[in-house]
């Protein structure tokens, strides 16, 4: 079985390319999703790796009806993610 791709920004996972970012070349990204990357470049650039966590557990919490604890928990993860890793 193929290991699941997640974006390295925010964790969501990638099942196909209409899910995946692109890269200048209009190639798509192997590392991150479309919300995250666009044309070789992050979209929230100044975002912090607490603010990622927030705003994605909001979006579980409002868009998929998670309980705020489970979608908070889902998020613990964001901060071990390629794009933050580097950056700590």
């Amino acid at each position: 079985m193929a290991k699941r791709q997640i974006c390295q920004s925010c964790g969501m996972p990638m099942k196909d390319n209409a899910q995946r970012g692109t890269e200048k070349g209009r190639g798509f990204s192997d590392k991150y999703c479309i919300h995250c990357y666009k044309e070789g470049d992050f979209t929230w650039k100044e975002a912090t790796v607490e603010q990622m966590r927030t705003y994605c557990a909001g979006i579980l919490v409002d868009q998929k009806h998670w309980p705020a604890f489970m979608a908070r928990a889902a998020t613990k993860n964001i901060p071990k993610l390629e794009r933050w890793h580097a950056n700590t």
